[in-house]
């Protein structure tokens, strides 16, 4: 056999069948294609017993081995203890007959050319412990050129919708990068200074030792884990030629789930040592392939929940060490692929290798409240939400929505053709274990993901000159909360009203709190005072300008009682601890002009001492578009849903690197609705009434983003209008 002829392979990724250890073969089956006799005569297919023996490489018998017919899961038969097997066979027109014999932990192999009255005895070679530091992790190709020796060989698709994947832009997400290394995106020496951040020399995201200029600014993982570097005084984190001695050492396992392929050592690694493949493709297909088990009592990541196991067999004079690929099928006995049985890769548990997390404090010096977060702080908790939810079934797991069935491939192979089943082009599997590598994100596909998430509807009433409104937003189609993933990421959902009278002003119910962004907060009476000329509001003042806009509420002593999510769910919990009160609202005045400490707003109204008063942006005056930039909306009728983490100085939506205790989460679960109520004012005579209210998704804070020179967006993802006429 040719090396050639070895690259023509197969290995199936995804799919939610798992071997049954129970099954067994049935001998009455005769379903398949006829065959003819001497005569030419249609006769029954050819099908007959095989019994054969199991072992290892040292020839010792192989209990509880799986030994199933290729292709046909309903053959499967498991070894007795002394490595025995029993299987019935059936011959099929275009397909080469052979039987795989397999275990989880080692490398399956197939048999063929069966005959009648023979036994099969079938070596399976073991994945010896411990994982290698010495593999070098592979390349999987373009996606284009299947005539190089890489992954796009056979899995042409797969690759191509992998390179287009969030997974694949893991590690060099600038985003990530610039929190890791507690820099801005500001490009220039004088707007970095102006930002007030230092601009200064550091490592080159993706080189292994290359230098660039960037501006310091607003800390990051390694400053502010690290006591040495990165304070005022001190040297860059990743300042070239830092000795030893100043040199970061806690890297916050950045690393371990969004550069698992950097070669060497896994788990516990700079994300600075990330370069070639590892910075490139991120999260590629030969580290996930090179996963042998989920250990959920590990903290996340590789080399701790995610139990690496690259091989350390020797290979022969094609390679350098003996191939093995772990994956959710049996049957994959390619000799280029030599696949090890590993159910898990069907199962949401082994996303939960990364997206499942609970940690300590991890600023030096800080710690959580034992009695609030004895277990952790959960920073990420898609796994259980979903554990939790109504969705948790064999048939809708994490793969289920992320990494869909393919209804048009015959199996994972591009190449294969209906007649080419055996080992080496496959066999034809059902789509569900053909799945798309394309791990959908919140954003990604023609129809995104999120677009089919909720469901938002609004109930009208008027009475006595108030039109009140009842919003909700229904989570029918995900089967984790949402937003979910990243803690930073919040929905906003805006609720406005109008008339023949034009726009009606809100008077009660739910507004927008600061996770919908703020240039400046005050409260009346102790940061913002009143003056002839307009508010005495010195931080305002700093940053206003006119045709932005004041936003005043008034905290009502009532608190949202939300269904929660985590801890939050706990029907135990007061609304007050859940931690969101309604702050009801009072007015919108636009500001007309700065002058030193005075903010000079349109319009004459009377506040209250305690009063809160946002410093914000318009509202669009021809409405909501999908992928606007984000506004600064704190104040606006309305409601916002996220998992509010806390630092130690009370910043909110904070970091979860930074964070030690969490405010609230009123994260919309699966198959729950968020309610919220909204009161407008409608003036004599004002008539054709509507409400219409808008859920948007931020995926990171306003602030974050200005601080650090990122674009923000914000996406429309539902909406909803009633209207009320006479």
């Amino acid at each position: 056999m040719t090396r050639w002829l070895l690259m023509v392979s197969v290995f199936a990724c995804g799919g939610e069948k798992g071997p049954s250890a129970d099954s067994v073969s049935d001998p009455e089956d005769t379903s398949g294609a006829v065959t003819s006799d001497d005569t030419g005569e249609a006769s029954s297919p050819a099908r007959f017993e095989i019994r054969g023996l199991v072992v290892d490489t040292e020839g010792r018998p192989v209990p509880d081995a799986l030994v199933m017919v290729g292709g046909r899961e309903n053959t499967m038969v498991t070894t007795a203890a002394d490595g025995t097997y029993s299987i019935w066979y059936e011959e099929r027109e275009g397909e080469q007959g052979a039987i795989v014999a397999g275990k989880i932990g080692y490398r399956s192999v197939g048999a063929t050319f069966l005959k009648p009255g023979e036994d099969e005895t079938i070596v399976i070679r073991k994945v010896n412990p411990p994982d290698n530091h010495d593999y070098v992790y592979q390349d999987p190709g373009d996606g284009e050129d299947v005539m190089k020796e890489d992954c796009t060989h056979c899995h042409q698709d797969f690759v191509r919708d992998f390179l287009e994947s969030g997974h694949a832009h893991a590690t060099r997400n600038p985003l990530l990068q610039d929190l890791y290394a507690g820099v801005s995106a500001h490009e220039t020496e004088e707007a970095c200074e102006d930002a007030g951040g230092v601009w200064s020399l550091g490592h080159h995201p993706g080189s292994e030792d290359s230098t660039i200029l960037k501006c310091y600014l607003g800390g990051g993982v390694l400053p502010d884990l690290n006591d040495t570097c990165g304070s005022a005084g001190q040297p860059a984190c990743d300042e070239p030629d830092l000795s030893a001695d100043l040199s970061p050492v806690a890297f916050g396992a950045c690393a371990d789930c969004h550069a698992p392929g950097i070669n060497g050592v896994a788990g516990g690694r700079d994300l600075h040592d990330a370069h070639g493949l590892s910075f490139d493709i991120g999260v590629h297909c030969d580290t996930c392939h090179k996963v042998s088990d989920v250990d959920l009592s590990q903290p996340p990541g590789v080399g701790q929940r995610l139990v690496m196991s690259r091989p350390s067999e020797p290979g022969d004079d094609v390679f350098a060490w003996d191939p093995v690929y772990f994956g959710p099928l049996l049957d994959v006995p390619s000799p280029i692929m030599r696949g090890s049985l590993q159910p898990k890769f069907d199962s949401s548990e082994f996303c939960a290798g990364c997206h499942e997390q609970k940690q300590d404090a991890l600023i030096p010096g800080q710690s959580l409240d034992p009695e609030l977060w004895p277990d952790g702080l959960p920073t990420h908790s898609t796994f259980s939400e979903w554990q939790e939810g109504p969705y948790n079934t064999d048939e809708t797991p994490c793969q289920h929505c992320h990494m869909p069935g393919d209804v048009e491939a015959i199996n994972s192979v591009h190449l294969s053709r209906p007649g080419d089943a055996g080992i080496l082009f496959g066999w034809p599997r059902e789509p569900e274990d053909i799945r798309q590598h394309t791990f959908r994100g919140p954003l990604s596909g023609d129809e995104r993901l999120i677009d089919t998430a909720l469901y938002t509807s609004v109930a009208l009433e008027q009475i006595d000159g108030v039109l009140e409104a009842t919003v909700s937003v229904n989570n029918i189609g995900c089967g984790h909360a949402v937003p979910t993933g990243e803690p930073m990421r919040a929905l906003i959902l805006v609720v406005e009203s109008e008339g023949t009278c034009g726009e009606l002003d809100p008077i009660g119910g739910m507004t927008i709190n600061d996770i919908g962004g703020t240039l400046a907060t005050g409260v009346f009476g102790a940061d913002v005072t009143d003056s002839d000329a307009g508010l005495v509001w010195p931080d305002a003042a700093l940053i206003a300008s006119a045709g932005q806009v004041v936003r005043v509420v008034r905290p009502s002593g009532s608190f949202d009682d939300y269904v929660g999510i985590g801890v939050f769910a706990d029907p135990s919990l007061t609304s007050e601890a859940k931690g969101m009160e309604i702050m009801s609202p009072v007015v919108t005045a636009t500001v007309s002009a700065v002058t030193d400490d005075i903010v000079t707003i349109d319009g004459l109204f009377d506040l209250d001492a305690g009063d809160v008063l946002f410093l914000g942006d318009p509202l669009p005056p021809d409405g909501w578009m999908d992928g606007h930039p984000s506004r600064h909306l704190a104040g606006v009728a309305g409601n916002t849903f996220s998992r509010v983490l806390v630092d130690a100085s009370g910043n909110r939506q904070v970091p979860h690197y930074k964070a030690i205790d969490m405010a609230s989460d009123n994260r919309i679960g699966p198959g729950q609705a968020a309610l919220s109520s909204h009161a407008f004012s409608v003036p004599e005579g004002c008539t054709d009434l509507s409400v219409t209210a808008t859920v948007m998704y931020r995926p990171h804070p306003l602030n974050l983003a200005i601080e650090r020179a990122w674009a923000a967006s914000d996406h429309v993802i539902s909406t909803a209008t009633a209207e009320l006429s006479e």
